[in-house]
């Protein structure tokens, strides 16, 4: 895979992200998407990760960016069907992501990266509102580029 078609992919994926309209993707899915798209697979699939948005069903816990990261690496092991020794590896390379990520942006926890509860629908709409919001893509955009590499050989193409 090209640079191009990464950056392409990534910009898809953040706009879609961020598009307000029916084909708005949650943090989760559009780590998922991401993914898919890299990998060269149905891109429809990132519906598995629907329900992991705002921390788990808006309730706070695990960000969505962290928890699509690790459905894409769980469908980019199924579609090349690791090994328990690769899903080991897999598996602390994911662990060392998600510190570097908490020590990036202060937390794992989307309560805390937004500083909103998202468990009601008017909480999500004053957070949507908010310049809290904002900050999300920029937790999508820094996971798409620390996911690229888990999905590509070393000539870039899809593992």
């Amino acid at each position: 895979m090209t640079a191009g078609i990464y950056e392409r992919a990534k910009a898809d994926t953040l706009a879609r992200f961020k598009d307000t309209g029916p084909t708005r993707l949650n943090c989760a899915q559009s780590m998922v998407d991401f993914g898919l798209k890299v990998l060269g697979q149905d891109t429809d699939l990132s519906t598995v990760a629907r329900y992991l948005g705002g921390g788990v069903c808006s309730m706070g816990g695990t960000c969505g960016a962290v928890t699509g990261t690790a459905v894409a690496l769980g469908l980019r092991d199924y579609f090349r069907g690791a090994d328990p020794d690769e899903i080991e590896a897999t598996k602390a390379d994911l662990q060392r992501l998600m510190r570097a990520f908490a020590q990036e942006f202060g937390s794992l926890a989307c309560r805390e990266l937004t500083g909103y509860d998202l468990s009601t629908p008017e909480a999500m709409e004053i957070f949507k509102a908010s310049e809290a919001h904002d900050r999300c893509p920029i937790y999508v955009g820094w996971m798409c580029d620390r996911l690229l590499p888990f999905l590509t050989d070393d000539t870039g193409d899809p593992a």
